[in-house]
């Protein structure tokens, strides 16, 4: 019965979850469309006349983050994990080639092109490349070693992170169903905006720490194990 419970409920959460992420694909596949146009640098501040490199790094972080947001909730489905391990460990593999992309492409891009939100926004989504890129090494290291602690205390952050670009959106979203934009500005220069560059994803990890160190003090396994 409480597996059964238990099934409904992940249905429920991924069914959720993947009404939420239509609006995101959506937004993905169009900017995606706008690079690949002539006149890209006309349509997106994302995009620049000329900046080749640039250009492509962005092409590659929207491609490859919005694949890794889709798929990463199906990693720690347990009935996925229990079943089909050899399509879990697949897909880990393929989630972390997709992370290290992703991550490389921001890494590359911000310090060609900054960002609109000028030094702060720079600086915080260059972390967050960097923290995305680290904790994909860090998974593949763990899973590699057979420290299955490891790989899941990694995993786990790694899990959040891949959600960054989608959490970015909808706590926007919700902020302005409920406000209306209050201290959002255009240029990103609102208080709300300034919080934003590092909301999306550092409390986040700092959740996943305390729940980690929660678990290590009670000496209790890992709340998703491997099969």
């Amino acid at each position: 019965m409480w597996r059964s419970k238990s099934g409904i409920v992940t249905i429920l959460l991924l069914s959720l979850f993947y009404l939420t992420l239509l609006p995101f694909l959506v937004h993905a596949v169009g900017m995606i469309g706008i690079g690949l146009s002539h006149d890209a640098a006309d349509q997106s501040y994302l995009f620049a006349q000329d900046h080749v490199v640039g250009n492509a790094a962005m092409m590659l972080h929207i491609s490859a983050g919005a694949v890794l947001v889709a798929l990463v909730p199906l990693q720690l489905v347990r009935g996925i994990r229990q079943r089909f391990n050899r399509f879990h460990r697949g897909l880990g593999a393929v989630l972390i080639a997709l992370a290290l992309v992703t991550g490389l492409a921001g890494m590359i891009y911000v310090p060609l092109r900054g960002t609109i939100g000028g030094p702060v926004m720079s600086v915080a989504f260059f972390l967050y490349g960097v923290c995305l890129f680290t904790a994909a090494l860090m998974v593949a290291r763990m899973a590699l070693s057979g420290d299955r602690n490891g790989h899941w205390k990694w995993g786990l952050r790694l899990f959040w992170l891949a959600l960054g670009s989608w959490l970015y959106r909808l706590h926007y979203t919700l902020w302005y169903l409920l406000t209306g934009g209050l201290w959002s500005e255009p240029d990103f220069s609102g208080a709300f905006d300034l919080v934003q560059n590092f909301a999306f994803f550092v409390p986040y990890l700092v959740a996943v720490q305390i729940w980690i160190a929660i678990r290590h003090a009670a000496h209790r396994e890992p709340l998703f194990r491997s099969p």
